[in-house]
């Protein structure tokens, strides 16, 4: 019980980190609703000494304090301030795929780069909305899937790296390490009901390793996995008592480097 309410603090935690972010994008947002209302549009001249820079890198001495809307040449926009002919502060950047989708990312610019708190949109429906570091993501952020599964916890280099949880869209939800996108570490899952299913360790998004995996009330192993199975050194528990203890293999009881199933099979 301990473990479900620490497990809870730590998303209310992050959640606070994400709603702080929120409040940055929804200005940002604020900002390019004023912008498109007023029809505050820069010039050609203008955005030229933008793009110039982006491609020749020179130093161009341009800055615009003012919230403008700057349409690039091809099609993207930026609705913001400009610093040193680069995109800086709070602004929104739209750009199109090579479908024709609408892309869209609003928050803290430095230097025409993500850096800061704010909210990016990806191609496959994905929303991201957190920390961002030399134009990835680096920190605390927050993933809501299009498929109605989230990510929350710690980005490091533009992947989940550190502590996280993940909530599948059927209520089942895991606490724990990651590394680079990855559930590896240690780490808990529980049922939609929030019921420990397993604590232990993790490799590449598998149970691997020493844990406890617990179906019911009544039953329970612990014990060594190998990639997502019982493989190993394990206890294997029925209505509180021992019921199996020994060696498994690729998730059942084996003797000698046999299953049981095997053994009961042999014809003398």
């Amino acid at each position: 019980m301990n473990d479900t309410k620490n497990n809870v603090a730590i998303y209310n935690d992050y959640l606070k980190s994400i709603n702080d972010v929120k409040r940055k994008v929804r200005n940002a947002q604020n900002v390019k609703r004023k912008a498109l209302k007023k029809h505050i549009n820069a010039s050609e001249e203008d955005v030229k000494l933008i793009e110039d820079k982006a491609l020749t890198n020179k130093t161009i001495d341009f800055n615009c304090n003012d919230v403008k809307i700057y349409c690039f040449s091809n099609g993207d926009k930026y609705i913001g301030k400009i610093k040193d002919a680069q995109m800086n502060g709070i602004g929104v950047y739209s750009f199109f795929t090579e479908d024709e989708r609408i892309l869209e990312y609003s928050g803290e610019f430095k230097n025409n780069i993500k850096d800061g708190c704010g909210q990016y949109i990806f191609p496959n429906g994905n929303t991201y909305i957190g920390h961002f570091k030399d134009d990835v993501r680096d920190g605390i952020g927050q993933i809501l899937y299009a498929n109605g599964d989230e990510y929350i916890g710690n980005f490091k280099n533009g992947k989940k790296n550190g502590k996280g949880i993940f909530k599948w869209n059927d209520g089942c939800m895991y606490y724990g390490d990651y590394k680079d996108n990855k559930m590896d570490g240690e780490g808990s899952c529980y049922n939609p009901s929030g019921i420990l299913i397993y604590e232990g360790t993790w490799k590449s998004n598998q149970i691997h390793g020493f844990g406890t995996y617990i179906w019911s009330e009544n039953k329970k192993y612990i014990g060594e996995f190998r990639n997502g199975k019982k493989h190993g050194f394990g206890k294997f528990y029925l209505d509180g008592e021992l019921v199996y203890e020994g060696t498994w293999k690729f998730d059942k009881p084996s003797i000698f480097g046999r299953s049981l199933e095997e053994i009961f099979t042999v014809k003398f």
